[in-house]
C-alpha cells in the first residue's frame, strides 16, 4: 500500500495535469477565424504586394489569437492573375507608392476591411486621406488594360 504522502503527491500531479490540458482547450478555443474583418478605419504599416493583386500590411491584432499580417486588395486597383505584364507593373507601382509614403512618414489607413472568398481582404486604402487607387499611373494602368480587351 502506497504511505499519504505518496498518494497526496499522486493526486496533486494528475491534478496539476487536468489543469494544464483544460488550460490548453480554453487557448484554443477561441476564435476560428485567424483574420477579423474590422468595419471602421484602421491603421496599417505596408509590408510588400504581390503581382497577383495583393499588398501585405501589419494591423495591430484586437485579440491575441488573431495574426497581424493581412494580404489586402485595395479597391479600385486592377486584379490580374500573377503572370501577367499588367500585373507586374500594378505590384511595382504599388511598392514604388507606398515605399515613397513610409519614407515621407504618411499615414497608412485600410477602411471597410473585409473579407474575400479567397482568403484576402478588400480594403479602400488611404494614405494621408487620398485613396490609393486614384493616382495616375495605376488609373493608366486599368485603362490600358480596359483598351486591350
Amino acid at each position: 500500500m502506497l504511505s499519504w504522502s505518496t498518494r497526496c503527491r499522486a493526486r496533486f500531479a494528475t491534478a496539476a495535469f487536468l489543469g494544464l490540458l483544460s488550460a490548453a482547450v480554453t487557448v484554443c478555443a477561441g476564435p476560428s477565424a485567424q483574420h477579423v474583418a474590422r468595419a471602421g478605419p484602421v491603421e496599417a504599416e505596408f509590408r510588400g504586394c504581390g503581382s497577383a493583386g495583393w499588398c501585405r500590411f501589419w494591423i495591430e491584432p484586437q485579440h491575441p489569437s488573431e495574426q497581424s499580417l493581412y494580404r489586402v486588395r485595395p479597391d479600385g486597383v486592377l486584379r490580374m492573375p500573377d503572370d501577367a505584364a499588367i500585373s507586374i507593373a500594378v505590384r511595382d507601382r504599388l511598392n514604388a507608392l507606398f515605399a515613397n509614403m513610409i519614407h515621407q512618414n504618411k499615414r497608412i489607413v485600410l477602411h471597410d476591411l473585409r473579407e474575400l472568398n479567397d482568403g484576402t481582404f478588400a480594403a479602400t486604402v488611404t494614405v494621408n486621406s487620398e485613396d490609393v487607387a486614384s493616382d495616375p499611373i495605376l488609373l493608366e494602368l486599368r485603362q490600358k488594360h480596359s483598351s486591350t480587351r
